[in-house]
């Protein structure tokens, strides 16, 4: 069973009021969409920057839904006087405080996980890792937000036993919200670099920002995971965090071998192997992390190395695909900053990972770094001129400052418009011993590209 309230359970936990209608004795989960609702459901009325849900009250009232939760205000439109309406002050803030509720209700050990890139990817492999001997439940895909984090919360089933909560932001004072909501036992930040940039100004303040995921965990038992323990994030942590923490260093990983499908390491204290079907530093790193989130909950590393062993990348996340003429195509559109796009090439350069003799980089823009981006395209560019790399080619006007970084190298660098000339481009270089590595921002939707190169 997941999350369900009655009338009187909403108004006591939200401190609302029956502004309307009668109050009905049913007991229903809560729904934001209307679309969704049916009558075993109490309808949410969310405000967001296109949409008002109190337009859609006439909607919920015809799906049959028990009533609605609405902010206090004057003037709805229903059909009906006996449909009950709970207000409240404000409606995503009672979504958070029923969402925190149940939580607190059901009291399953939280992992929280942040950070500006392998989010995603460690969430799914806690969510691997803890499924051995657990009951999990996990953040689907993209409910990260501040109506990503209730939602999840509220369709955990009620026997629960570890919650994954993955959390993002836009700003300050966005994961202290997520963190309140989800109080999370412990907390893992994969990193804090450049990504949001444009918006939070400096990497002092993302890196504050992703340090509120630290203020409700209980100092006594909590822990903080820090994947990469930077000056700057380590400086925002002792301001943010009094409690246990453990660090990711240099030497705490390593490498025993690596193949074309695996990396199989060793971490510091431990004479355990585990096996990740991933490669490069970034994703060791994010399994330090969710090992030592397993080990602090009292997994035995037995387990974890199962649990590793069965995680799959995610799409858009470094997952592999192979076309019909034999090219291997690394997928990395889903989201992309400086420091993961270093990474990812690093990655690819790994000739036990990827055997290919033909490397090639396809760089989409880099989205969210302000003032400074076309500076921090071209540095990526200069970066990458000494790389053994067959080809690089930018797409877009702003990924040409990557081209023109790297001018002079020994590889043939293409700058094209737009995925149209990339792709004719791309073709022409594509072989049964080349591998193409694919990455950029989400905005740049590269997804396209690699999705008409594999069905070709």
């Amino acid at each position: 069973m997941t999350a369900e309230y009655t009338g009187e359970e909403i108004m006591d936990v939200t401190a609302g009021r029956l502004a309307a209608g009668l109050m009905s004795d049913r007991v229903g989960q809560i729904c934001t969409d209307t679309r969704l609702l049916n009558e075993d459901m109490w309808y949410l009325a969310l405000c967001g920057e296109r949409f008002d849900g109190h337009d859609f009250l006439g909607d919920a009232f015809a799906s049959g839904a028990i009533g609605a939760i609405v902010a206090e205000r004057q003037g709805y439109s229903i059909g009906n006087p006996q449909f009950p309406l709970i207000a409240v002050d404000d409606t995503l803030q009672a979504y958070q405080i029923l969402a925190r509720n149940w939580r607190k209700r059901i009291s399953p050990f939280v992992v929280g996980v942040t950070g500006s890139s392998g989010k995603t990817t460690t969430k799914e492999m806690a969510a691997a890792v803890f499924c051995q001997t657990l009951r999990c439940h996990k953040s689907a895909q993209n409910e990260n937000n501040e109506f990503g984090v209730p939602k999840t919360l509220l369709a955990m089933p009620d026997d629960t036993q570890a919650l994954i909560v993955e959390m993002a932001m836009r700003g300050l004072e966005q994961i202290d919200q997520l963190a309140k909501c989800a109080l999370p036992d412990v907390a893992i930040i994969t990193n804090a670099g450049t990504a949001h940039l444009e918006l939070l100004g400096s990497v002092e303040n993302i890196a504050k920002a992703k340090c509120e995921i630290f203020h409700y965990m209980d100092k006594q038992r909590g822990l903080a995971i820090i994947g990469q323990p930077t000056e700057v994030l380590m400086e925002a942590l002792q301001d943010a965090w009094s409690g246990a923490t453990v660090c990711c260093m240099e030497d705490d990983i390593q490498v025993v071998s690596v193949s074309s499908t695996s990396t199989i390491f060793k971490v510091s204290g431990s004479d355990i192997e585990f096996e990740l079907n991933a490669h490069g530093r970034p994703l060791l790193e994010d399994a330090w992390c969710v090992i030592q989130a397993a080990k602090h909950n009292g997994l035995s590393e037995a387990t974890i190395a199962v649990g590793l062993k069965q995680f799959e990348t995610v799409g858009g996340r470094g997952n592999r695909l192979v076309t019909s003429n034999g090219t291997t195509i690394l997928d990395e559109t889903y989201n992309a900053n400086p420091d993961s796009v270093k990474a990812s090439i690093t990655a690819l350069l790994d000739r036990r990972a990827f055997p290919q003799k033909r490397k090639i980089v396809v760089l989409g823009e880099l989205a969210e770094l302000g003032p400074t981006e076309q500076q921090l395209h071209r540095e990526i560019g200069t970066w990458l001129k000494d790389k053994e790399l067959f080809a690089l080619m930018t797409v877009g006007r702003m990924a040409r400052h990557i081209a023109d970084g790297a001018q002079g190298a020994a590889f043939e660098v293409i700058a094209c418009q737009d995925q149209a000339e990339a792709e004719r481009e791309l073709r022409t270089r594509m072989t049964d011993d080349a591998c193409v590595l694919i990455k950029g921002s989400h905005r740049a939707n590269l997804d396209k590209m690699v999705s008409k190169l594999v069905a070709h």
